[in-house]
């Protein structure tokens, strides 16, 4: 008895620790040699993207109670789930299905579409689970305890912030995960795929974007190459440097060349360069990530981080210096998020030839609107706003017959840049939704300040919100239009919030302990312009949202798609693995 309470106590420790975000000792990160994590299996997902052109979906595993001796990171063949949701939509009974219980599966003639089937929020009905391993492509194994995932961005999103900067390689992109273990970003490449790929259909035929190239060794365990910030002497790593413990949250700059992660245990917050930028132009693939300084004195208890969108128009044709990349960071133990600005290694405007970039904690804003106010989680900042100002504004260009001329034209793009950004954040004391500004003037006389942060409205939630997402669904007419998505750990709930109309639209109730989202691809300035949706393959190429279940080891497909008044919107539509009790519970 003694013995099996000595070791399952760890296993509850480092269990509350993500649930309350308190500290785990090092003990919890002893894995030993012990036995390989499942392949083909979720075990306590913490992060999802989605690939570029949508074929594969990726997460990363934490084996949060310690029973294997590390995570995972997993691609899944994202175009046959998606397939295979709509399917199980039109026909419940449809037997391409791999259900892993046929009980489950409804009598032929069930429509699910017509109401004739009772839709459960828990997708018991109509979205029984199917095999996971039936739609896994890849597998490697990293350290234990990842928090967080992040896909680098395509490289025509990203900023050319030097002169005669290129990117590395054009057609790789990075997988980035915070990993408590071995406190580090540990990261693999895989092959972009675009809007047009078409991922074969034979699961044996090699396809780069589901394939993950870390070091792998004959038991695919990525190499210490690809874990940065653990090793002082890596490649980059000019200060020779190690990232603190607790990595939490993370955020990749808006130029993409930079990844900033939270510390929740430490008052201490990381900078690491992505490699995803250099400035050789004979530069085949781009270099390996790298720490690159450790900030120290911010609030403790760091949980998210979001970078915040400049807009170069906003700065065009002024003496307002284009400003450097900066980020929000949120905190659990104080009532305030931090302004955390990036500066490069220079003297007089002359870059370092040594890549030595650092951070600097500039300000703080109050995260309190009305009584508490202290635990604050995730964060996201919505430009769309600004995007559909100008978007209005480029539809009436430059026309001197029509009194049009270009000194109106460029002032109604700055005033559109200028606009402010919608902010959201999290709130666990009380648990709510705050919604805010980002950018415009302090007061009437200042002059324009893109980083001005200021929350004024407080949105009830249930209890223990923890990330916040901004994606679209589609309406009735088949267009976008943006939400945000509260995701809320203890009640397992999601919260939809209409930001147009000040209201939440929906409440999704979903498997326990719900963690991370991911969507199918879509652009933020689609999203702003209410485009219509147009169809690949025959599915509407946005459709679905994917949720990770942390407590239960599981991903529910939720569909958006609100086209023709469809009665499984927001309902989870397809369940992605077998929900499962924690082993130490």
């Amino acid at each position: 008895m003694g013995r099996r309470l000595a070791k399952t106590l760890p296993i509850l420790v480092c269990l509350v620790s993500l649930v309350v975000l308190a500290g785990a000792t090092t003990d919890c990160y002893s894995t030993g040699d012990g036995t390989a994590p499942p392949l083909d299996q979720l075990y306590y997902p913490v992060g999802l993207q989605v690939s570029a052109g949508g074929t594969a979906l990726y997460a990363v595993n934490s084996d949060f109670d310690l029973q294997y001796n590390g995570g995972t990171f997993q691609s899944y063949d994202l175009g046959l789930i998606r397939q295979h949701a709509v399917k199980l939509i039109a026909d419940p009974s449809a037997l391409e299905i791999p259900l892993i219980d046929e009980s489950k599966r409804l009598p032929k003639g069930t429509d699910c579409r017509a109401g004739s089937a009772t839709l459960t929020t828990l997708g018991e009905t109509c979205a029984p689970p199917v095999q996971s391993r039936f739609y896994v492509r890849d597998t490697a194994v990293i350290g234990a305890f990842a928090t967080d995932l992040l896909l680098s961005p395509p490289p025509a999103s990203l900023e050319l912030s030097v002169p005669g900067e290129v990117a590395g390689d054009r057609n790789v992109d990075r997988l980035f995960s915070a990993v408590r273990g071995n406190a580090s970003v540990t990261w693999a490449s895989v092959e972009r795929d675009s809007a047009t790929s078409i991922a074969p259909t034979d699961p044996k035929t090699p396809y780069g974007p589901f394939l993950f190239q870390c070091g792998q060794d004959s038991e695919r365990r990525c190499d210490g190459a690809h874990q940065a910030g653990s090793n002082p002497d890596e490649l980059g790593n000019t200060r020779h440097i190690t990232m603190p413990g607790e990595p939490f949250g993370m955020a990749m700059s808006q130029d993409g060349r930079s990844i900033i992660v939270t510390h929740q245990n430490e008052t201490k917050t990381s900078l690491f360069d992505t490699g995803l930028r250099r400035t050789d132009t004979n530069a085949g693939e781009a270099r390996p990530p790298s720490l690159q300084f450790v900030l120290e004195e911010v609030p403790f208890g760091g949980i998210a981080v979001a970078a915040i969108p400049h807009d170069r128009d906003a700065f065009t044709g002024t003496t307002v210096p284009y400003p450097r990349p900066a980020f929000l960071e949120t905190s659990r133990a104080r009532p305030e998020i931090s302004l955390i600005r990036q500066y490069a290694d220079e003297l007089n405007g002359v870059v370092s030839n040594q890549l030595r970039p650092f951070l600097d904690r500039e300000g703080s804003f109050s995260a309190s609107v009305g009584p508490g106010g202290a635990d604050s989680r995730g964060i996201v900042i919505d430009p769309t706003p600004r995007l559909a100002c100008k978007a209005k504004v480029r539809k009436n260009p430059v026309d001197p017959l029509k009194g049009r001329s270009q000194a109106q034209f460029d002032a109604d793009v700055l005033a559109c840049a200028r606009k402010p950004a919608r902010a959201f954040v999290a709130n666990r004391s009380p648990a709510s939704l705050l919604v805010g500004e980002l950018g415009g003037s302090s007061t009437a006389n200042s002059g324009y300040d893109p980083d001005r942060l200021q929350l004024h409205t407080s949105i009830p939630l249930s209890t223990g919100p923890s990330r916040l997402y901004l994606a679209p669904v589609v309406e009735a007419d088949g267009a976008l239009a943006l939400r945000v998505f509260a995701v809320c750990f203890d009640s397992a709930t999601i919260f939809v919030y209409n930001p147009d109309t000040e209201q939440v639209e929906n409440v999704i109730r979903t498997g326990l302990g719900p963690f991370a989202m991911a969507f199918d691809p879509f652009s933020l300035e689609d999203a702003a312009e209410h485009k219509v949706v147009d169809s690949f393959n025959g599915i509407r190429r946005y459709r679905f949202g994917y949720l990770a279940s942390f407590t239960n080891s599981f991903i529910q497909v939720i569909d958006l798609d609100n086209a023709e008044r469809s009665p499984t919107f927001e309902h989870v539509v397809f369940t992605l693995g077998q929900p499962t009790t924690p082993k130490g519970s």
